[in-house]
């Protein structure tokens, strides 16, 4: 693990990894893995919750168990859960998993789970607690009216209940719609002996919830006569001033409404239907004051007597009781159905729903509507229509925006904000259609879009910026099209791309530059196609792809480079179609040739080896394959293979398979295994109908496992593993051929060393870097893609660093482990641009970097625990470029590369410690091409061994006379490999097992003495390597498990006594690291995971 907070580790000789992420691994029995899986959080959600709502439980619970610790609705799967738990009654592990997640602080991130909580120690009578939690989580959801209610419903339990009462009046008056609260109280009003706020109440109850939960009950509470009930003392305060209802009371309690000369006007005649009437009559005459139950309820139940609905209301209510009241009531349907539609979906919500609110620090008299059972919107109305600054709100009743309405029409500024109240978007309106400006922003505060409308459409500059600041790219739009120069930038603000438009189609140049400014691709658009030259750049220079176009199709040749400036393909095309297709191997030999029609479809395809000998040729017709034939050194004239038959193989031109698999009616089905020319499996796949489906199996060129992935029609779609040492080395998820999900990455011990998560192809929300120890590290924020924030942990956990990456231009510094190891750096736009040095406390470097738009650039240096230079390289855009060296520990040259972008291109020489070459060769685009020479410590060769495409061909051992000229070739990349002294002593001796060097590896002097030894398994180092002086002595002896650096890695001086003693864990430095001089300790440094914790002189 690297700690390290601001530079990226840079490549290893050593090692290729593979993808993007690099993990090690655990080992397991990967047939019992569903590879299938495809990890996409709401499917799993709403899966789990179709299973909850048909009571599977358990299935349920297994569903949401799915989620990732780090999938940012990880918190949303707890909650789910919580309900799992609730409905099968388990309460000591709600309990557990609800005290988990609040003691990890976990519940503001999703605040619903107080609610959980709350209610769960409520109804388990830890009522102080309950309250506490209740009082927390109304920093976050105190307008949420499902968690207001159950807060009153603890307040009553604790017997509370002027507390209780208040908060009922809160939601009502927030959220006219939530019925319980209107019942509730209602019934505490009865129990109080307010006998008209209890009518009232439960009328309005019954007219937005005629059959709801408590319906039968309201009604039988309205059904009780107020002359002979609810006598008890109100010891409660329903409103500190008005709802003066005295009349109405004396009527009610003297049983005025029961009396037969009282004239009812339902066909009903009961209790309920009289007093209610009586109530909803008074209501018309009542003498208006500021009281709660007078402001909220007269005004609808006025309305309705105006209206002439009261009648049909005697019915709607009665609803619950259909079945009991029978034909009396069913013969009222075309009234009751007049009262829904007619009133409740037409006059009722006003009505009901005015009050008067603060509403952005001013009381005014707003509606409040309703969307999905929830308040919606709350702002003033005109005849129906909302005018004005009004308020958006979201799920739980928080401001979710600020709306300006003119005849119901959005109109002005509208602003939004997301679940944390952060503004997300500013955008203005003219008579409900977008005209004007238009803001987005990112959860930092930072703009991410800045566009102009007119009358709904793209008109004039837009603009979008990167998270932590800077343009990302720029252009002019003409009545919603693209008109004019779109430039485009990095986060630095050096140019990315150059695109010219004309009225919304691709017309002149297209440039593409890198971070370094240089040009990478090129060309010119004329109505909206490619027309004449076309080229690509690794560098602005150097050559990476070129071609012609005419009217947008490629006219003569197209052509890709290596690296090395060598041809990798040409198509040859002609009015647009393609006629001719040759691809190479780096060597410069062709490696296929494809043939097309007049029409553009396949002919036929030949393979090649990289000795020029076709091996093989498809045939095809009407694109489709239709038959083969099979070259070999027997058979050079070619031989006709059936595809129809069962059993298909492909040879090389040695005769080794080199393909197997089948055919049906000219497609493939089942499975297919490839293998690499040394007889080890390359990959292993299946098919259905031709496509790729199932799993797919990729191996090292030594045999071992590479990467296991599924497969659906062609399409990468479920688990993905990579491996190194047939132990995992990624693991991540594929949906649809783009990463979805939790990804994980593992030190060698099989303990995490990474893990975040995807979404399509980028890093989101957190991601979590561990030291070996399993301690976090360092959490590192995304969004969109882009580092925004990064947190890192000292010692014991304790928060050392807290980068904010927003708007950071400039120079800064930090320090880690109280001081130990300092970090200055520079930034444009919150990305690392320019230098970048580490130091120790004691102004030691430990790197010394340049970036540009965040990737190394030009010099890089890094300094080993002893203080010796380590690496010293090149890169150009975050690539290796040029001539690398890497030292060992104590800083003696151990190695040179040279690259060009990226790849191993040209000479490879190790060294002895004596600065005298070990080893010398040379490669092509990474592959090992003409002669590799070992050498002794006098600079006297031993063996050549010849390759050719990564290939060992031969080697050219020393003759009686000491020179090199026994030369034997080698058969199926597997040779004993032996050469002697004249003196008859062994000078070099290594083994090849098809291409992969094996066992024992020793480089000797002519008097007997070793110089270097070692042991390979498959080309990686094993145990211990050993390299000695001249005169005999040990110089270093290292340890290696799986090519990695572990254990002790101790290096001598001449005389015997130690130089330094360095220690690893899973290739990291990670413990005390002696530094001695004259055999004495002067200095240990302490490492933890790569990072330097301690120095002790």
């Amino acid at each position: 693990m690297v700690k390290i907070f601001i530079f990226e580790k840079p490549k290893s000789a050593m090692r290729k990894l593979l993808l993007v992420f690099f993990l090690v691994s655990f080992s397991k029995n990967y047939a019992q893995t569903d590879y299938a899986f495809v990890y996409n959080n709401d499917s799993i959600i709403k899966k789990g919750e179709r299973l909850y709502d048909t009571q599977k439980y358990d299935e349920a619970l297994k569903e949401y168990q799915k989620i990732s610790k780090i999938d940012p609705r990880y918190l949303n799967a707890q909650y789910e859960i919580g309900l799992v738990l609730n409905a099968q009654e388990k309460k000591p592990e709600l309990k557990t998993h609800l005290e988990n997640l609040y003691a990890k602080g976990k519940m503001q991130e999703f605040p619903e789970l107080y609610k959980m909580y709350a209610i769960f120690l409520s109804n388990e009578k830890e009522y102080d607690l309950s309250e506490k939690i209740f009082k927390e989580g109304e920093k976050y959801i105190g307008n949420y009216s499902t968690f207001q209610y159950n807060f009153a419903i603890l307040y009553i339990r604790k017997k509370e209940t002027q507390k209780a009462l208040d908060i009922l009046k809160k939601i009502i008056t927030n959220d006219p719609n939530y019925a319980s609260a209107h019942y509730l109280l209602g019934i505490m009003a009865f129990e109080n002996g307010k006998i008209t706020e209890g009518t009232l109440a439960l009328m309005s109850y019954l007219a937005i919830a005629p059959t709801g939960q408590f319906a039968s009950k309201a009604v039988i509470q309205l059904n009780a006569s107020f002359g002979q009930n609810y006598l008890d003392e109100n010891k409660l305060v329903f409103s500190k001033s008005g709802d003066n209802f005295e009349e109405i009371e004396t009527i009610l309690r003297n049983q005025l409404p029961l009396k037969k000369v009282y004239k009812i006007k339902s066909s009903i005649d009961d209790v309920i239907t009289r007093q209610v009437q009586a109530v909803a009559e008074y209501a018309v005459e009542h003498k208006m004051g500021d009281g709660f139950f007078e402001t909220t309820y007269i005004p609808w139940v006025k309305d309705m007597v105006a209206k002439n609905q009261l009648e049909n209301y005697s019915y709607y209510s009665l609803l619950s009781l259909e079945d009991k009241i029978g034909k009396e009531l069913t013969k009222q349907k075309k009234k009751i159905m007049s009262f829904n539609e007619d009133y409740i979906l037409k006059g009722f919500w006003p009505a009901f729903a005015t009050r008067k609110l603060d509403l952005f620090g001013k009381t005014e008299e707003v509606v409040v509507t309703i969307r999905n059972e929830r308040p919606f919107i709350i702002g003033p109305q005109i005849n129906g229509e909302f005018n004005g600054k009004c308020k958006y709100l979201n799920a739980l009743g928080n401001l979710a925006g600020e709306l300006n309405f003119k005849n119901g029409n959005l109109d002005g500024l509208q602003k939004y904000y997301d679940d944390k109240g952060r503004i997300t978007e500013e955008k203005y309106f003219a008579d409900g259609k977008l005209s004007g400006e238009r803001k987005v922003y990112y959860e930092n505060g930072n703009m991410s879009l800045y566009e102009n409308y007119k009358d709904d459409k793209l008109d004039g500059i837009s603009t979008s910026y990167y998270p932590n600041g800077g343009k990302t790219c720029e252009i002019n739009f003409t009545n919603d099209e693209r008109n004019g120069t779109l430039i485009c930038l990095y986060e630095a603000g050096t140019k990315k791309n150059e695109i010219d438009f004309a009225n919304g189609k691709l017309s002149g140049k297209y440039n593409v530059y890198n971070e370094a400014g240089d040009i990478t691709e090129t060309y010119n658009c004329k109505d909206d196609k490619i027309e004449g030259n076309y080229a690509e750049y690794f560098d602005g220079k150097t050559l990476k792809s070129e071609a012609v176009y005419k009217n947008g199709f490629i006219e003569g040749s197209y052509k890709t480079y290596y690296t090395n400036k060598s041809l990798e393909k040409e198509n040859i095309c002609s009015l647009g179609n393609i006629s001719k297709s040759t691809d190479y191997y780096e060597n410069g030999k062709k490696s296929a040739e494809t043939f097309y029609t007049a029409k553009g479809e396949m002919d036929s395809y030949s393979c090649f080896d990289t000795f020029g000998n076709k091996y093989f040729e498809e045939k095809y017709k009407s694109g489709e394959l239709k038959s083969g034939v099979q070259y070999t050194a027997n058979a050079p004239k070619g031989t006709e293979i059936n595809l129809a038959k069962k059993g298909f193989e492909m040879k090389n031109f040695d005769g080794s398979t080199r393909i197997k698999g089948n055919f049906e009616k000219g497609k493939k089905t089942g499975e297919w295994s490839y293998l690499f020319s040394s007889g080890f499996p390359r990959l292993k796949e299946s098919y259905i109908n031709g496509k790729n489906n199932g799993l797919s199996t990729n191996y090292t060129e030594s045999g071992e496992l590479s990467s296991i992935a599924h497969f659906e029609n062609d399409t990468l779609n479920g688990r993905y593993e990579a491996y190194d040492g047939n132990r995992v080395n990624q693991l991540f998820y594929y949906e649809k051929g783009k990463q979805n999900g939790p990804f994980q990455t593992f030190y060698a011990d099989g303990k995490v060393s990474t893990e975040g998560f995807m979404n399509e192809n980028s890093i989101s929300n957190d991601k979590y870097i561990y030291n070996q120890n399993g301690n976090v590290a360092s959490i590192e924020h995304y969004v969109n893609a882009y580092i925004t924030n990064r947190k890192t942990f000292g010692p014991n956990e304790k928060l050392e660093n807290d980068f904010d990456y927003k708007n950071k231009t400039g120079k800064f510094s930090l320090s880690f482990n109280n001081g130990v190891s300092i970090e200055n750096f520079e930034m444009k736009n919150g990305v690392l641009n320019g230098k970048a040095i580490s130091q120790d406390k004691y102004k030691n470097i430990m790197k010394d970097a340049q970036y540009v738009n965040g990737k190394l650039h030009n010099a890089y240096k890094k300094y080993g625990p002893t203080g010796a230079l380590l690496l010293d390289q090149n890169y150009y855009c975050g690539k290796l470029n040029g001539l690398s060296k890497q030292f060992d520990f104590v800083g003696n040259l151990r190695l040179t590369e040279e690259y060009s972008f990226g790849n191993e291109n040209g000479k490879t020489t190790r060294y002895f410690n004596n600065k005298s070459k070990m080893m010398e060769s040379s490669l092509l685009n990474e592959s090992r091409e003409g002669e590799t020479t070992y050498y002794n410590q006098k600079g006297e060769p031993l063996v050549i061994i010849g390759y050719e495409n990564n290939m060992p061909q031969y080697f050219i051992t020393k003759s009686k006379t000491g020179e090199l000229t026994d030369k034997k070739p080698i058969s199926n990349q597997t040779a004993e490999i032996i050469s002697y002294y004249p003196n008859g002593k062994p000078a070099i001796q290594l083994a090849l097992n098809k291409g992969q060097l094996n066992g024992k590896f020793l480089i000797s002097s002519a008097e007997g003495k070793p110089e270097y030894e070692c042991n390979y398994k498959d080309s990686s180092l094993e145990g211990d390597r050993f390299e000695y002086y001249v005169n005999g002595k040990l110089y270093k002896k290292e340890h290696f498990v799986n090519n990695n650096f572990e254990g002790q890695q101790q290096y001598f001086k001449e005389d015997g006594k130690l130089w330094a003693d360095v220690s690893f864990k899973n290739d990291e430095l990670h413990g005390n690291t002696l530094v001695y001089n004259a055999g004495k300790l002067v200095e240990t440094k302490k490492y933890d995971s790569d990072e330097l914790v301690e120095i002790i002189k």
